[in-house]
């Protein structure tokens, strides 16, 4: 089921955002494990750029370092992940948490 969400879609636990011709901006939440972090670099590996939070710092780190290494088609130098992507520790399911990103 695919949903409207400011100029993109929400898809499962991604959020699309059309940023260019091939290039987008996703918002993935629980980017540090399974579904999410498998989004996140299949995502990445097509050059696009990944926004995603999870609750935990060491996943968002391992996932960031992995990040680094993925080579993207739009260019002949592995993506750089502080570059290209940005994550944050965020518990989506608690209010308190969310007030803080605005």
């Amino acid at each position: 089921m695919t949903t409207p969400f400011g100029g993109g879609n929400i898809v499962g636990r991604a959020a699309v955002v059309t940023a260019g011709a091939g290039s987008r901006t996703v918002l993935i939440t629980c980017v540090g494990r399974s579904l999410g972090r498998a989004l996140a670099l299949e995502l990445a590996k097509k050059g696009h750029s990944v926004v995603g939070c999870s609750r935990s710092q060491n996943r968002l780190t391992s996932l960031h370092s992995e990040l680094s290494s993925v080579d993207s088609p739009q260019s002949d130098s592995a993506v750089s992940s502080s570059d290209e992507h940005f994550f944050m520790t965020v518990d989506v399911c608690h209010r308190d948490h969310l007030k803080g990103l605005r």
